[in-house]
């Protein structure tokens, strides 16, 4: 026999578990090769996103809102506590201390806690203005 004669009747030889088999591995193989091809294209785009400038700066309209509607809060927040300064310091001082108490107390720490972790930026933010 020549080599193209062995070439063409080689899978003659297989039989059907063993031919079902080599489909098998074949389509796992295809599998592999997407997804290591997907996580090639997930590196590339982190990459590209790593390289960008002021990649912070571009925010969803919901995080826009939710982020104004926490710095309306936290300016209502200050202008009680100036008013109440304003009006008297004795009930700026028990102000101060029911503020306090509140933040202190165990559920809301727990809260406080879970909310500065679903908003890593204000940890960052509150240890830049204390610097």
């Amino acid at each position: 026999m020549t080599s193209n004669q062995e070439g063409s009747d080689s899978f003659e030889n297989f039989t059907k578990e063993k031919l079902l088999e080599l489909v098998k591995v074949n389509d796992a193989l295809d599998q592999e090769e997407a997804r290591i091809i997907n996580e090639e294209i997930e590196e590339a785009e982190a990459r590209r996103s790593e390289m960008r400038p002021f990649r912070r700066l571009r925010k969803s309209p919901l995080e826009i809102l939710n982020r104004s509607l926490f710095l309306l809060f936290l300016g209502s927040f200050l202008f009680s506590f100036t008013s109440v300064y304003a009006t008297s310091r004795w009930w700026f001082f028990w102000y101060l201390i029911s503020a306090f108490s509140c933040i202190l107390y165990a559920p809301n720490r727990k809260a406080l806690k879970e909310f500065l972790d679903a908003w890593p930026n204000i940890v960052d933010l509150m240890k830049g203005s204390m610097k």
